[in-house]
């Protein structure tokens, strides 16, 4: 029998939905953050933080290491997601500044500068049981019971049945989107399932950044647009480019990001007739970054898309169109 604390544990994940109504589910907000699995040992006073790249990352969190306080029992794994919040509303980009922090020192100032938070809506494990074959609404309420709340620790909210009117809320608010998941559901780890469903305001998708084209105007020293791939069929497909929705310090800081990575082979292993005649540097298909778009043409391209934010939490494998 799999002893839970022992082990790496890959998160439930969710497939893509629209909003709905339906008394088997409830809802609550998805944030903008990076996804977390906790391992709480309230004996020895010590916590682990494992990210979806299966690395524990606790230590760019000082503000979590005494998370063993929040917790009534003696051990405890947690699912959530790490936010830092600017008035009110999650910022990715605080976070991001948060995840890239190798030196402990900063790490510490960064904690007091932008706080992060730790919204847990999921347990696991609880002194020696595991908890994921029971049904959702089950462990909600011992989530509620083993967890104490205070400014840098939140039990996440929901609603039942009330989908469709809690996205609005959610869209009014300037937020991401909502999450459903079915009351009676299981958490399956590492698998996606519709049990779990993640209804987005804007349409997007994670993409792996292949390569850039040369920058003009203002743009000359940086990158003119992201060449975009994502795995179909087990094939990395070009699936098109992005060039617009960074700011000028965002320009300059994915592009020294990107040139370290830099390499003589085109990752798709075949020309790319949309990129004929244009000045294209391939980097090693690695980093992840989220785009909107219009919409998806038939032959697999985005329509207009839009860069979002890097997703640093993802392995490039689980990018697919």
């Amino acid at each position: 029998m799999v002893n839970l604390w022992e082990e790496k544990i890959k998160p439930m994940l969710a497939e893509k939905s629209k909003a709905f109504d339906d008394k088997e589910f409830l809802f609550e907000i998805k944030f903008d953050g990076t996804r977390a699995i906790s391992y709480i040992d309230a004996i020895n006073k010590n916590v682990r933080m494992l990210n979806r790249r299966m690395l524990f990352f606790e230590e760019r969190y000082p503000e979590f290491k005494e998370l063993w306080r929040n917790i009534n029992c003696n051990k405890a794994i947690i699912d959530g997601e790490v936010v830092v919040f600017k008035n009110d509303v999650p910022d990715f980009y605080l976070l991001q500044e948060r995840e890239q922090v190798e030196s402990g020192l900063r790490a510490e100032i960064l904690s007091r500068m932008n706080p992060a938070t730790y919204i847990v809506f999921d347990i696991l494990y609880k002194d020696g049981k595991d908890l994921t074959s029971l049904p959702l609404i089950e462990r909600k309420k011992i989530l509620k019971e083993t967890i104490k709340e205070d400014q840098r620790v939140v039990i996440s909210e929901y609603i039942l049945e009330k989908g469709k009117a809690f996205f609005e809320e959610a869209k009014k608010k300037g937020l991401e989107g909502i999450m459903a998941k079915r009351i009676s559901s299981s958490y399956q780890i590492g698998k996606r399932s519709k049990d779990w469903l993640k209804i987005k305001v804007l349409e997007t998708l994670d993409c792996i950044i292949c390569g850039y084209t040369k920058g003009e105007g203002w743009r000359e020293e940086y990158f003119g647009a992201l060449v975009l791939g994502c795995y179909h069929n087990n094939k990395l497909l070009y699936i098109g480019r992005c060039g617009t929705g960074l700011s000028e310090e965002g320009y300059e800081k994915l592009t020294q990001l990107l040139e370290k990575l830099k390499t003589n082979q085109n990752p798709f292993g075949e020309e790319i007739e949309e990129l004929k005649g244009k000045e294209v540097t391939w980097v090693k298909p690695e980093i992840v970054c989220e785009v909107k778009f219009m919409s998806i043409t038939p032959d697999l391209k985005l329509r207009a898309p839009s860069f979002v934010k890097l997703r640093r939490d993802k392995p490039a494998e689980e990018c697919s169109i």
